[in-house]
């Protein structure tokens, strides 16, 4: 009887310790050879996320970690664009081995190449709507208000983005500024980089004489850079330019689309992002239309920012009575969601 208990126990023992080796962890090693076990959630930015049972979850730069390992298969997004899944090690040269199963194995990935480390589902919108305003008294009565909103959705393959802008001032009691503003455009990705797009973009401005101006065409982007801190696209196509004005004889053209879109992350609460469309003549390239929009986003949390905008309008032939050049600069709060 006792040799039964001993055995029962002893049975009882390795179970509990054949259990607890085979608990689940991943493994980060610092370069100053502390070793941290949990579980590797995210990298956004430059810093993993490690949660756990015994503290909140961790924040930890990608720069201090010497090695790293996990239990289970992750989803790594590099800075090429590709998509990588399987459990990772790091090899005896410091560089990231990927386990993607069925004996495959892809080894030599940089740890500085990974932006993105089980991301969030892409097919969900996100994006953000902004207040702006200035007012001014005194020998001169100005006041302005700008309201705008833009909402993005990416998939695997495809990506729909959307865009609207008002703006409306007034100056000693008399309106001087009012138009508004909209944009739509698809995108198919062919590859991780290269995309086809159908863009369309809206213009009604009271004070130019502008009923409507509307240019729709299709053409070709590729993706630069596309991770959390930097991201830069640049597209050429074909337009059919057409303007309706109040007064005078509509005109419409075919004319070349170069656009750039550009955001990079100066710092971990400040954000600077440029959309620059640029229209030359088909006819005439030195007849040509462009609007520029620069931002400059400080974050202040929980989504909100502070944000200072310059929105540019040129047109090297415009309307009779009208300037070529049309400035606005914003300043105000936007919420990111």
């Amino acid at each position: 009887m006792a040799r039964t208990i001993i055995v029962a126990s002893f049975a009882a023992i390795m179970l509990m310790c054949f259990a607890v080796q085979k608990v689940e962890a991943d493994e980060i090693i610092l370069n100053n050879g502390n070793h941290l076990i949990g579980t590797i959630t995210a990298l956004s930015g430059e810093y993993f996320t490690l949660t756990s049972d015994y503290a909140e979850p961790i924040k930890i730069k990608k720069g201090s970690i010497s090695k790293i390992f996990t239990e289970n298969p992750v989803e790594l997004h590099l800075a090429s664009g590709e998509i990588i899944k399987g459990k990772i090690r790091t090899g005896d040269d410091g560089r990231i081995i990927v386990e993607e199963g069925n004996g495959r194995i892809t080894s030599g990935i940089d740890l500085k190449s990974v932006t993105a480390v089980n991301p969030p589902p892409s097919e969900k919108w996100h994006g953000n709507v902004n207040l702006s305003g200035n007012l001014q008294t005194g020998n001169t009565d100005r006041s302005g208000l700008s309201f705008g909103a833009d909402a993005m959705r990416r998939g695997d393959q495809d990506r729909f983005s959307m865009r609207f802008l008002y703006n409306i001032a007034n100056e000693n009691h008399t309106m001087t500024t009012r138009n508004i503003f909209g944009a739509l455009q698809y995108d198919y990705f062919f590859t991780k980089k290269f995309y086809g797009y159908l863009a369309v973009e809206l213009l009604n401005d009271t004070f130019k004489n502008l009923d409507l101006r509307a240019v729709v065409g299709p053409g070709a982007g590729y993706q630069v850079w596309d991770d959390p801190i930097k991201a830069l696209s640049l597209e050429a196509g074909i337009a059919y330019f057409s303007e309706n004005y109040k007064v005078q004889e509509d005109k419409s053209w075919l004319t070349i689309r170069l656009a750039a879109n550009y955001r990079y992350k100066l710092t971990d609460w400040l954000v600077f992002t440029d959309r620059l469309v640029l229209y030359p003549s088909l006819k005439s390239m030195s007849d040509f239309s462009l609007r520029n929009e620069a931002a400059l986003l400080t974050a202040i949390g929980s989504g909100w920012s502070m944000k200072l905008a310059d929105i540019l309008d040129y047109s090297n032939n415009p309307p009779a009575g009208t300037k070529s050049t049309d400035s606005l600069l914003t300043i105000g709060l936007q919420y990111g969601f």
